[in-house]
């Protein structure tokens, strides 16, 4: 079998399910207001991504790092699956079936999401040449400056640690609107719910949001801040209470407008408000975009 040369920031098995019943899904590119109809290999990828040349010098596959992803996430696709279908046919409290294993694997699935991407991998680069003065002077420079944070296992490690740490919740949108995702999925939100922010300007209070499904999203508040003194760590690996509105669907679909590079990928042709979203924000960009 030929090695693949589109490569993944977003997981295929993920964006799968963000699928419509003909097994398409709906893209709006927010930087030409452009919306089309695609398949889920066909976005949130780029030709060798994941690429590594030089490290053929050591007698090593170039295509190791991809290929270590994709052992992650058939396991990753396993354990999501089945919190899906445990959520959809629960009730609010309902406790979901937690290995530490599969929490294990979850964590570092979800820490380096949030380091794999196209947009990480320019906030890295603009990084090391504003703090180091490193300047990436071609593609193989700036990949590999990208996969020695990915193989980074102290870093990766550490944020994993804390994504573990952190209450685990998940809420169910029997909403008619669905909860959209995008090319950089894993969101960021102040623990006063009021605005988005880049993992560059995280505080201790900031929580993660995650679409896993246009019907299910989860929420990983941290052992610290405001959320350590809360009750939020009895809700631990349970359905949320909360009944989602519209409202709130809206609300949470309005993260992945500001964290996406491009694409807000979605299983039906209705970006409405997240347009107005983008709006709002590219009009005064200097505020921080708020949610309420």
């Amino acid at each position: 079998m030929a090695d693949p040369k589109l490569h993944h920031y977003v997981p295929q098995f993920y964006l799968r399910r963000f699928t419509d019943s003909a097994e398409r899904l709906w893209a709006w590119d927010k930087t030409s207001d452009r919306v089309f109809r695609t398949q889920p290999k066909a976005v949130a990828a780029e030709s060798n991504f994941y690429q590594l040349p030089q490290l053929i010098e050591h007698g090593h596959n170039p295509l190791e790092m991809e290929k270590q992803f994709a052992d992650l996430e058939g396991q990753v696709s396993a354990i999501t699956g089945q919190w899906l279908d445990w959520v959809r046919s629960g009730h609010p409290g309902d406790s979901l079936p937690m290995p530490a294993v599969n929490r294990e694997i979850i964590s570092q699935f979800l820490a380096l999401q949030s380091l794999r991407t196209a947009d990480a991998r320019a906030i890295l680069v603009a990084f090391s040449a504003l703090q180091h003065g490193y300047q990436a002077e071609s593609e193989e420079d700036v990949r590999s400056l990208h996969a020695a944070v990915l193989w980074d296992d102290a870093l990766i490690s550490s944020y994993a640690d804390r994504v573990s740490r952190c209450t685990w919740l998940f809420a169910l949108n029997l909403t008619p609107s669905p909860f959209v995702t995008s090319d950089n999925p894993l969101a960021f939100r102040t623990s006063d719910n009021r605005a988005w922010v880049k993992p560059g300007n995280l505080g201790k209070d900031a929580y993660v949001v995650y679409p896993l499904a246009p019907d299910v999203i989860m929420y990983c508040y941290p052992d610290e801040g405001v959320w350590r003194n809360s009750n939020i760590s009895r809700f631990d690996c349970r359905i949320s209470p909360v009944l989602m509105t519209e409202g709130m669907v809206q609300s949470e679909n309005s993260a992945q407008v500001f964290m996406a590079s491009r694409f807000v990928i979605s299983s039906q042709n209705s970006f409405s408000s997240e347009r107005e979203f983008l709006k709002m924000i590219e009009e005064d960009p200097d505020v921080p975009p708020t949610v309420e």
